[in-house]
């Protein structure tokens, strides 16, 4: 029996050691955010791939989108067409011809002032054309395109053109 308490309190100081030699509570706590913090870190890796392949596919209909904008928005000027585009009608020639400078500067085939009008009453007007288009329906397309950037009203006019 004296062997018994001696072999128990053998016993009970080797399972204290052994214990004693794990890591403690705060070391396994450790080592549980170190787990977590590995396991943040790959997921926002793998949100920030996504993320990436996200923005490049965006990026990439955004090119396909803009080459066929511009396929679209190459109109079908036509030397000798019919039919032209009026984005504007002024009462001062200097104030049409301003604005027609400006739309000269976007490289349109033709970009012309009209006078028309009476000077004996003083109704003259000056209106601004862009053209010239083959058909109306090419005129209608290129009118709200441009009517739509410029943010003005536009409509088609057929020309009458001098016979060569």
């Amino acid at each position: 029996m004296k062997h018994l308490g001696i072999y128990t309190i053998v016993i009970a100081f080797a399972l204290i050691m052994i214990q004693g030699c794990g890591p403690s509570e705060e070391e396994k706590r450790a080592a549980e955010q170190a787990r977590l913090d590995s396991l943040r870190q790959v997921e926002q890796q793998r949100i920030e791939q996504l993320m990436q392949a996200r923005e490049d596919s965006l990026a990439r209909v955004a090119e396909q989108q803009a080459m066929e904008e511009e396929e679209e928005s190459s109109a079908n000027f036509a030397e000798d067409g019919q039919y032209a585009v009026q984005v504007g009608a002024f009462r001062s020639e200097t104030q049409a011809n301003s604005y027609r400078d400006k739309l000269r500067d976007r490289d349109y085939p033709s970009v012309y002032t009209v006078k028309v009008g009476e000077e004996e009453t003083g109704d003259i007007w000056f209106r601004l054309r862009v053209g010239f288009f083959a058909s109306e329906a090419d005129a209608e397309n290129f009118g709200a395109k441009l009517g739509e950037e410029l943010n003005t009203g536009y409509w088609v006019s057929m020309v009458e053109r001098a016979s060569n």
